[in-house]
């Protein structure tokens, strides 16, 4: 098998019980496949209910990982189990990762982080703090979420990079895996964000996230 020119960028999806129906379905918001072709990169579903997730992603020959938002952790033990065996095979061929909103989650979450609950982040606007928000344009997200990270939790194996105004932690990397996580969606922006769109193409293409890649987005 020929490999692929563009990127090859594995995705994970929610998992939901169809109302009315004895049916359970994945679901991906279409966005990411507009905001992945937009940077080019190629974007690959995950399905839930894989056997072989090493298989699956070694046979495809992933180059990034995405761990996407929706359910919380521990109503889709099937989502939780696929997403945790992905991020060992992505650790194991040092592959990057994004974890976004519940993937940002999941990633504190296996390192043993305790989430808190939280209010007043559901469907609202927030400004970021921090150094590395205000050098690369993220003056302010959406946020969909009603649990948090608290940054006196977060472990000492993680940097945190961006925190709200009620020091809720907005965006963290690994100080050793290549792993980024960000609390918001840049796929629910309309225009995608051109800070967001450097952001992942930086990550994936194993770059310097720079004032430059903002400009060429821009």
């Amino acid at each position: 098998m020929t490999k692929a020119t563009k990127k090859l960028i594995a995705i994970s999806q929610r998992y939901d019980k169809v109302a009315g129906r004895e049916e359970w379905r994945d679901a991906l918001d279409t966005k990411w496949t507009e905001l992945l072709e937009q940077i080019g990169f190629l974007p690959i579903v995950l399905p839930s209910h894989l056997t072989d997730v090493s298989g699956f992603l070694a046979e495809i020959g992933i180059d990034g990982l995405i761990l996407s938002g929706g359910n919380d952790i521990g109503s889709a033990p099937f989502r939780d189990a696929i997403e945790k065996e992905a991020l060992l095979y992505a650790d194991r061929h040092d592959l990057p990762v994004l974890g976004v909103c519940r993937g940002m989650q999941f990633l504190f979450h296996v390192s043993g982080g305790l989430l808190r609950d939280c209010s007043g982040h559901v469907a609202t606007i927030h400004i970021l703090n921090g150094q590395w928000a205000r050098e690369h344009n993220f003056d302010e997200v959406n946020s969909y979420h009603n649990q948090a990270i608290l940054r006196v939790d977060c472990p000492n194996t993680f940097e945190v990079l961006a925190t709200t105004e009620d020091n809720i932690v907005e965006a963290f990397r690994h100080k050793e895996k290549r792993w980024l996580g960000i609390m918001w969606h840049p796929e629910r922006e309309n225009p995608f964000k051109a800070s967001d769109l450097a952001l992942i193409k930086a990550h994936f293409q194993n770059e310097n996230f720079q004032d430059k890649d903002l400009k060429s987005n821009g």
